[in-house]
């Protein structure tokens, strides 16, 4: 087993969203739209996100956004507090630390732009234990094929809340890592043939951030004491580009009301039965969302409270563990129609001479690193 020195940093989670196009609440045409509102005020303080959609195919699932709607976080003190638009189906207020302190109940109240007004009970801030150790053992688990074993890094976290009464608790991971592009761009063609002196090596380094797509929940209620030992995260193998250069993971401890964790806890339920949380959408589970306006018609998610504490974990060159993932990067020779089988379409068209002075064609992967979905843009909390 190797333990890692725990970093401990402010909380940020950022809500990556995919596939995102905009909508036009229409549900009188469609029957089976839902409105999903999935929100969570830390009590950690700083600006809150909820989002605002519709449901999706199950079979396709996405995010749809829904935009306009006029959204109020109220709680059990007389305060109110208004959210904005950041972006698509995304709104945010500020909650500063003073008016989170420890017993106090939230509840959001949303007006659609269809006229619905869709209210959540109120959730409770409960006090809890700062996040305890985070480290991994090295371990070998069944791929697709169950005769074939993967070796990785199986992350676990320990929970110490002995001195709390708080027995509900809920881990997220943000995990953050760094890949190349195989080289710069340095020759290309678009009827014209150019040389960039020196080589543009911009768009070769890149960091990939995504939220981990499973749920962690664990309750202490029917344990002697309010501790719990070894608790399985998730796992990371060498057939992705994540343990290529460097790699992160920000992991969050949330302290929840009974009532917020039977709801995650039925969450990560289906989640593992359905194939992973977001491959199917939980549409069964009943949230503390109700439509004032039409009370027949069901909304979904959840809006929660919940105290956080988290850390952030840092790991390169983790020596049991075999590298053996694609960078996307696909050379080819040049075609029997030589530059002719290229149209405008297909330009900038990259290219180098090997050591054997031939030419290869790359494909953009090779050269661009944003192409796979990151940014080019250096995280703040990333080492020098």
């Amino acid at each position: 087993m190797r333990l890692i020195n725990n970093i401990s940093v402010s909380f940020l989670l950022m809500l990556a969203l995919s596939c995102v196009k905009p909508f036009s609440p229409n549900i009188e045409s469609d029957m089976e739209n839902k409105y999903v509102v999935s929100g969570k005020i830390s009590g950690i303080g700083g600006w809150q996100e909820v989002s605002i959609s519709m449901s999706s195919p199950i079979g396709e699932p996405e995010f749809i956004p829904v935009f306009g709607c006029q959204i109020r976080v109220l709680d059990n003190n007389g305060n109110s507090y208004l959210l904005e638009e950041s972006m698509d189906g995304i709104y945010r207020t500020w909650i500063g630390e003073e008016n989170l302190t420890y017993g106090t109940s939230f509840k959001i109240e949303v007006y659609t732009p269809d006229g619905m007004a869709i209210e959540s009970t109120f959730d409770t801030l409960i006090q809890g234990p700062s996040i305890d150790s985070v480290y991994y053992h090295i371990e070998e688990v069944a791929s697709a094929d169950p005769t074939i074993l993967i070796t990785g890094m199986q992350f676990y976290a320990d929970l110490n809340a002995s001195a709390y009464e708080s027995r509900y608790y809920k881990w997220d991971i943000l995990e953050t890592w760094e890949y190349h592009a195989a080289r710069p761009a340095e020759n290309y063609y678009d009827g014209s043939f150019h040389q960039i002196i020196p080589p543009d090596y911009s768009n070769k380094i890149c960091w990939m951030t995504k939220l981990v797509k499973n749920v962690y929940t664990v309750s202490t209620n029917n344990l002697v004491q309010n501790v719990y030992r070894q608790y399985p995260l998730h796992f990371v193998d060498g057939h992705t580009s994540r343990l290529g250069i460097r790699y992160s993971i920000l992991v969050t401890q949330q302290t929840l009301s009974e009532d917020a964790y039977n709801y995650w806890e039925k969450v990560r339920i289906n989640s593992t039965e359905q194939g992973g949380l977001y491959e199917k959408q939980p549409i069964a589970i009943k949230g503390n969302l109700k439509n004032i306006t039409n009370p027949e018609k069901e909304v979904l998610g959840y809006f929660y409270v919940a105290s956080e504490s988290s850390k952030r974990l840092f790991f390169s060159n983790i020596d049991e563990v075999e590298l053996n993932f694609t960078d996307f990067c696909n050379e080819e020779g040049l075609g029997r129609k030589g530059w002719q089988e290229y149209s405008p379409r297909d330009y900038p068209v990259y290219y180098y001479i090997n050591q054997q002075k031939v030419l290869r064609i790359l494909s953009t992967e090779c050269v661009d690193c944003r192409i796979l979905g990151g940014t080019t843009t250096k995280p703040s909390f990333w080492p020098r």
